[in-house]
């Protein structure tokens, strides 16, 4: 068989295998489209109406003698690196049967929306949003997606704290994903919630324990959000929703206390002062004043009786008078 004659069979192989789609070639449609090998027939109304990138398309005029773009099987609009089943899904937000109640999974609402966005469906972008926000989804990949689509930033805080409060850092893979400006107004806020500025001027120890209003504070601040509406209920709950208790964030648990006897044993001196000599190291102000006995084993007594020697005559027999003088013959 000649390479010609095998191009033409793949050529009619490949015609042969379009197909309509089984759910949305609709018999009073007026705009096809050809996605796979999956002939679509919709409304063109949708599209002009909700997109202006379509408006635009469709209302090239065609070429002389050529059937206007998207009229028929022949000139359907050929959408290139899409998949057939993520466009029957954005489709579904049309022709949805049971109306205003919307259900999907979170990974079908994502898929709606990266077509929605790319074609600025904007109307569609917020009914993505409505509904996915109801839905359960890590605070990490939310952030992606609605850095990613353009979403409110607003709608974030949350989230942000979430991504701040938790006691594990970004990984190298999480930081990828969040990119450079995110990453680093994450940890700059990490940083301050850790070690929060005392009275005095110092930074205290890296612990968190913060009212959640607080934590709401310095991720305002870091992420320029300070008309975020979310409320602080709402913050709590994300913080729940990531393992924390109640409305404070919790410290890292300390490490259980040593036991007296084996505190004493070989520990070194804890009232030492630190190394320039002049402050108590830390060790030294944290000791508990409140133990009366921080050492069990008890310190010998001094002897306070004389002890005579040999000739029975006690110290004060063998002192001598430095007022007589002394007989050196």
């Amino acid at each position: 068989m000649s390479f010609y004659s095998q191009h033409l069979r793949d050529s009619d192989s490949a015609f042969t295998a379009l197909r309509h789609h089984e759910e949305y070639y609709l018999s009073g449609g007026d705009l096809f489209f050809l996605i796979e090998q999956y002939h679509f027939r919709v409304h063109r109304y949708f599209f002009e109406r909700e997109s202006n990138y379509f408006k635009a398309q469709l209302a090239t005029p065609a070429s002389p003698g050529a059937p206007r773009q998207g009229t028929s099987e022949s000139s359907a609009i050929v959408l290139d690196n899409i998949k057939a089943d993520d466009f029957a899904k954005f489709l579904w937000v049309f022709y949805n049967p049971k109306y205003s109640l919307y259900k999907a999974k979170v990974v079908d609402w994502v898929a709606i929306l990266e077509l929605a966005h790319r074609w600025g469906f904007q109307e569609v972008k917020n009914l993505v949003v409505r509904e996915i926000e109801k839905l359960e989804m890590p605070a990490l990949d939310r952030v992606v997606v609605y850095h990613k689509y353009e979403l409110d930033r607003h709608l974030l805080l949350a989230r942000y704290a979430a991504l701040v409060v938790r006691e594990a850092p970004l990984t190298l893979e999480e930081a990828n994903a969040l990119g450079m400006e995110t990453t680093l107004r994450i940890f700059k806020a990490r940083e301050v919630a850790r070690a929060p500025v005392a009275a005095n001027g110092t930074r205290t120890p890296p612990l968190i324990d913060l009212p959640t209003s607080d934590m709401v504070s310095i991720v305002k601040n870091f992420f320029e959000l300070s008309d975020a509406s979310s409320s602080v209920q709402e913050i709590e709950e994300e913080l729940k929703a990531g393992g924390r208790p109640n409305g404070h964030v919790a410290a890292p648990p300390s490490p259980p206390a040593a036991s007296t006897a084996s505190a004493a044993k070989g520990a070194p001196n804890t009232t030492s002062t630190g190394p320039s000599g002049g402050e108590p190291t830390a060790a030294a102000a944290n000791i508990d004043k409140s133990d009366p006995k921080p050492n069990t084993r008890p310190e010998p007594k001094p002897n306070t009786k004389p002890d005579p020697d040999k000739s029975g005559k006690s110290d004060k027999d063998n002192k001598v008078d430095s007022s007589k003088p002394i007989d050196n013959g």
